[in-house]
């Protein structure tokens, strides 16, 4: 694999750290290789969709490849390829086309019905859309051979699915004037995570290679980053009708997974979330305008407290070395450094101190 030469050793802290036997928190460290090549990659989600449309499947591989091979992956990180088509890429399984536009990196769904009613939510592997996709995965997990990983999706299911094929304000008024139908199209939705997610596991050869999903810990078995952006536009009473049941399903499928908190109007959901035990990590992400998530210490205290570990993304080197507030086992911390030579000397000075 590019840039690993302890490959075993890694796999074995990632399980490790996933047991609450690592004794020290996990580190995934990425920097320009020192005397490498510097790589332009535009890895936009526009990008791909385009180049995939026009089965020139291998362009974004072949550019990947090149600023793997220049990467230093220094701790646990992996040289890792995602193959998603845009947030709501789910919502396409059921009809939702798939929009981006050039010079911009996000792509996005239009809504394609007013009700819940008129939605057909059962999940047709034979769909354009998915079929084109898994597709996709199998070319990049043949192009990458081992030399890099390829990463479970960023699926956004259940509720955010619906919310992508009505509109978040459709989705909304629908709550209110006919919750049956949208009970019911979400479990149509959620009957369909574990067809879905096998397919996209064994396409990239995770069967084999383990998994990784855009949280930066490896697992041997089934791991995915589950969450429900939708939860911040609803009530706690709704969110345990609605969102608790279809997330805590999708967790307890998995064998490691993180919940993406997204933004602070979702908190009322906060003890919740929390009471699922089949989630093993938290990435909070406190939303723009806020602060970074070193100033929500009691939040993220809260989370370790009741056994879970915290994924930090956003603190510098010198905040990471200096902490004393976090749990280290319960710790997992990424970051991206200017240097090979920088990023060698903070994974000395990380590893001293934690001797």
């Amino acid at each position: 694999m590019y840039g690993i030469d302890n490959l075993n050793e890694r796999k074995k802290a990632c399980e490790a750290f996933w047991e609450n036997r690592l004794g020290r928190p996990l580190i995934c460290v990425t920097a320009p290789k020192a005397g490498g090549e510097i790589v332009e990659y535009d890895s936009s989600y526009v990008r791909r969709v385009r180049e995939v449309k026009q089965k020139n499947y291998d362009s974004m591989l072949r550019d990947f490849d090149r600023l793997a091979r220049n990467t230093f992956y220094g701790g646990e990180s992996f040289p890792v390829y995602t193959c998603d088509f845009a947030p709501d890429q789910y919502a396409s399984f059921y009809g939702g086309q798939i929009e981006g536009q050039e010079g911009q990196y996000t792509t996005w769904v239009h809504k394609i019905a007013d009700t819940a009613e008129e939605l057909d939510c059962r999940f047709k592997k034979d769909s354009p859309a998915f079929v084109e996709l898994i597709d996709y995965i199998a070319r990049a997990a043949e192009f990458a051979n081992g030399n890099f990983l390829i990463n479970m999706l960023d699926l956004h299911s259940n509720l955010d699915t619906l919310s992508a094929l009505l509109g978040p304000e459709n989705l909304c008024m629908e709550l209110l004037d006919d919750p049956d139908a949208v009970e019911r199209k979400l479990w149509e939705i959620n009957a369909s995570y574990a067809e879905v997610y096998e397919a996209v596991y064994r396409a990239g050869r995770m069967d084999t290679l383990g998994s990784i999903g855009w949280h930066p810990i490896w697992s041997k078995g089934r791991t995915a980053v589950v969450q429900c952006d939708f939860s911040c536009m609803i009530s706690p009473e709704m969110a345990r009708k609605y969102v608790i049941p279809s997330v805590e399903r999708e967790a307890e499928y998995l064998d490691h997974c993180v919940y993406h908190y997204d933004g602070k109007q979702a908190l009322g959901h906060f003890e919740d979330i929390l009471a699922i035990s089949a989630i093993d990590c938290v990435q909070w992400v406190p939303g723009d305008g806020e602060k970074r998530t070193l100033y929500w210490m009691d939040l993220l205290h809260r989370i370790q407290e009741v056994g879970k570990k915290v994924w930090i993304y956003d603190w510098t080197a010198e905040e990471i070395l200096a902490d004393k507030e976090l749990i280290p086992d319960q710790t997992v911390f990424s970051l991206s450094l200017p240097s090979e030579d920088e990023a060698k000397r903070f994974l000395d000075a990380f590893f001293k101190k934690y001797r």
